[in-house]
């Protein structure tokens, strides 16, 4: 009987702490009248996209360099787009390429410019799948398994360990949304 009463219990908290996290990414998501309209309730809204690109351009504004910075919800639509003055149209579509690549494949752009960099896949067959192999784009996540949306950042030359369009990427989504999964590692060529 105290196992089941003990159960019980674990389920409960669980519930509950379940129904604490989903509150708070109800502020990331569209809700209300225009969730209904769209019939959808786990669309990254306005707000957060804006919020997510200016903590993006503060950071790049500290490391003194420019960039491009394109989100989308998770269906391939622009939420918000943004371009730091001094930006050429190639870091333009850079940014955009990135946030693509995540939506094709639901992970970090890096992930693909990690699989032509040690020789498992060629840059040009994930081109053609329309995927740019180069980091600077990720996912948007909410609840630790919620795809909402993708980011793709371009314009900056990296400077790693410490700077590329990936982090700038990476410490928006952290400040605005909270911890974030792990940047993956940089791998070398292989070839």
């Amino acid at each position: 009987m105290n196992f089941y009463v003990g159960l019980l219990a674990a389920a409960a908290v669980t519930t509950l702490v379940g129904a604490g996290q989903a509150a708070e990414s109800d502020k990331f998501v569209v809700r209300g009248d225009a969730a209904k309209v769209l019939m959808e309730e786990n669309q990254i809204n306005v707000a957060t996209a804006e919020a997510v690109a200016k903590a993006c351009v503060d950071e790049a504004t500290k490391q003194g360099v420019r960039v491009s910075i394109a989100i989308y919800d998770q269906f391939g639509e622009p939420v918000y787009m943004y371009r730091m003055d001094g930006q050429t149209k190639i870091a333009i579509e850079t940014a955009i390429m990135k946030a693509r690549t995540v939506l094709n494949t639901r992970q970090p752009s890096k992930a693909v410019m990690n699989q032509v960099l040690s020789g498992r896949a060629s840059e040009l067959r994930q081109y053609s799948f329309g995927n740019f192999a180069n980091s600077g784009g990720l996912p948007i996540i909410i609840d630790g398994r919620q795809f909402i949306g993708a980011i793709g950042v371009g314009g900056s030359a990296p400077k790693l360990p410490a700077w590329s369009d990936e982090i700038c990427a990476w410490r928006a989504l952290t400040k605005v949304m909270g911890p974030q999964p792990a940047l993956l590692p940089d791998v070398q060529r292989t070839q």
